[in-house]
């Protein structure tokens, strides 16, 4: 008698904690942004005024946001390679996390008690960046992770990448590949070389830190060298270049 009321208690005790689990879930899902929001509505860009030569006499700035959308096609592909040799190397075949990778932080924060390592994918980023906070919660990592994989269900990982090269912060208020190098270098995207490709991959990490107008130019330059190195070892390079 004593084990079969041991086990109704346990399993009592497995219903209210399922109900518990389910409800939590629950309340945290039930305010998300939809993902399709990305075709619904165009990212925030600025506004440019040309003269009759086509030179710009005023660009008006979205908010504080300096950005200009450029299409997957007119981005140089040594800067997509450098985004994901950094960010996310695998971001080609996973399902919009990488498994392995979170089981990985999973192990180092039990170890360290906290939520310092995150594993995130391009995908992960993005939704973070269009649609959530920066506060490291467990609550906004599950939500990170949900979009995310909705994200990677319903878009083609071209069109995540062109989102996410024209969503993320190259600087303070500089958004988007296409305003950074134009900022940085002067010159539209699809003219930066390799060098330029790697600088700005390197940016992204911290875009503040990191910034070629900040105070931390051997750290960029440091940082620079490692997205060439990783972009060398994912064979998108060669020794050469």
């Amino acid at each position: 008698m004593k084990i079969k009321t041991l086990f109704k208690t346990l399993f009592l005790l497995a219903l209210c904690v399922a109900f518990l689990g389910f409800f939590y879930l629950f309340l945290i899902v039930k305010d998300f942004p939809r993902p399709e929001v990305f075709i619904e509505t165009n990212i925030n860009q600025n506004t440019n005024i040309y003269d009759r030569t086509g030179k710009i006499l005023l660009s008006a700035i979205y908010g504080e946001e300096k950005r200009k959308y450029v299409h997957f096609e007119d981005i140089p592909e040594n800067l997509k390679n450098a985004i994901i040799a950094t960010e996310d190397a695998k971001f080609y075949d996973h399902i919009g996390i990488d498994l392995k990778g979170m089981l990985r932080a999973f192990k180092i924060n039990l170890k360290t008690i906290s939520l310092s390592q995150g594993a995130s994918t391009i995908n992960q980023q993005l939704i973070r960046s269009a649609f959530l906070s920066k506060e490291k919660t467990a609550s906004r990592k599950i939500k990170e992770i949900i979009l995310a994989l909705e994200l990677n269900r319903r878009y083609s990982k071209d069109q995540i990448l062109e989102w996410y090269i024209n969503q993320v912060p190259f600087g303070i208020n500089i958004y988007g590949g296409e305003e950074a190098a134009n900022t940085y270098f002067q010159k539209p995207l699809k003219e930066i070389t390799l060098e330029e490709a790697a600088t700005l991959a390197a940016v992204i990490q911290l875009p503040s830190y990191y910034s070629p107008y900040g105070s931390h130019l051997d750290e960029l330059l440091i940082r620079k060298d490692y997205v060439l190195k990783r972009m060398y070892e994912q064979g998108f390079i060669t020794k050469e270049e």
